[in-house]
Parts: C-alpha cells; structure tokens; sequence
C-alpha cells in the first residue's frame, strides 16, 4: 500500500508553492481578495500564523482595512511599483539574477542556469508569461511541480527508493530560491509602504527554510 500521507505532505507542499507563484505573478483581484480576507485563501494564512505571525499580521493589516475592490486596488499599484518598474528606485525586482550577479542585472548567469534546470525536468514557459525563466514565481511553480511528482511517484510505487526526488528539491531550493529570497525579503521591507508584499516575501522564506528542513529530515 503506498504511503498516502506522505504523498498527501507532498501534494499540499505542492499547492502552497503554487499559491506563492500566483500570489507574486499578479496581484489579486477583488474575488481573491474575498477570498484572502475570509475564505480559503484566509484559512490558508491562519495556517501559516506558526511560521511567520509577524508577516501575516502585516498581510491581514493591509487585508482587513477596505472593500474588496478597495484592497485588490491598493494591492494592483503596490505590485506595479514594487515588481513592474513602476516604482523606479523603490522596486524590488523578483528575479535571482539581480539579487547574485556581481552588477545586479537581469539575465545574468542565473537565468541561464534556470533555463537550463527547465530543460534537464523536461518544464516549459508558456509563451503568455513573458518573464525571465529565473523570475521567483517560475522559480516556485517547478518546486511545486517537483512536489507533484515526488507525490505522483509514491503514491503509484509503494515501495519507490524516492532518494533521487528528494534531492532534485533540496538542490533546487539551495541552487534558485534559499540563495537569494532573503535578500528580496530585505529589500521589499525597504521599499514596500503597504507592507503586504514585505510580509508575503517573509513569509515565503520562512516557508523554504521549513520545506528544506522537513526534505532533509532535520
């Protein structure tokens, strides 16, 4: 019989991965932010209140002060000026090649790193992105893509030696995210006025050095 809770670990870690990717992409619109202030999307941060309280507390306060529609906008121009250029200066670019090339410019080596880690776990970009294949969210889409097929693999072979899944996410997570999401972490507390993103990006690092801990069984 094959071990249902650990795929089910792995399917939940693959879900929460996803929700970061779609959360840094794009900003919500009013619906999801229903949804972020008492619906699933809340239940979800409720259950993060151990990892991080702090930057939930800074996420609800900007979520709990206005009309959907009042929230969803303030969040749309803090996303513009933080991630989009609108902000010049204050931004804070969601790309690794920023935050580890000698300069600090985008498509440096780290882009072509993660283009090549694409093509090595057979993964593509649609076309409808338009981002740098090292953006954080593309970055976080294949954790949660590996998440799925370490969950896939052991719920299809019970007794699949899993080694080798594991350690594709352990690498990933040191190679493309753990090395320079706290750096972001620093920079969006910089720059970001509201504070929902700041403490979305405190949040995320906290969440990948527990993913990282729970891979390697520490």
């Amino acid at each position: 019989m094959a071990d249902t809770s650990l795929a089910a670990i792995s399917r939940n870690r693959a879900a929460l991965y996803h929700w970061f990717a779609l959360t840094f992409i794009a900003p919500p619109d009013a619906t999801q932010v229903i949804s972020l202030q008492n619906g699933r999307a809340h239940t979800l941060l409720m259950s993060l209140q151990t990892a991080d309280a702090t930057a939930i507390k800074a996420m609800r306060q900007v979520l709990d002060v206005g009309s959907p529609e009042r929230v969803a906008a303030s969040l749309q121009a803090a996303h513009a000026r933080l991630f989009d250029g609108a902000g010049g200066y204050d931004a804070a670019p969601p790309y690794r090649s920023i935050y580890t090339s000698e300069r600090g410019l985008m498509y440096q080596q780290a882009t072509a790193d993660m283009a090549r880690l694409l093509q090595q776990f057979q993964l593509g970009i649609s076309s409808a992105v338009g981002e740098p294949a090292d953006h954080l969210s593309l970055q976080l889409e294949v954790m949660s893509e590996l998440a799925q097929r370490h969950a896939a693999a052991l719920e299809r072979e019970p007794e699949i030696d899993a080694a080798a899944l594991v350690a594709d996410q352990i690498d990933f997570l040191d190679g493309q995210l753990l090395n320079w999401a706290n750096l972001f972490a620093q920079r969006l507390a910089a720059v970001d006025e509201l504070g929902f993103h700041a403490g979305l990006a405190a949040l995320l690092v906290v969440v990948l050095q527990q993913d990282r801990s729970y891979l390697t069984g520490g």
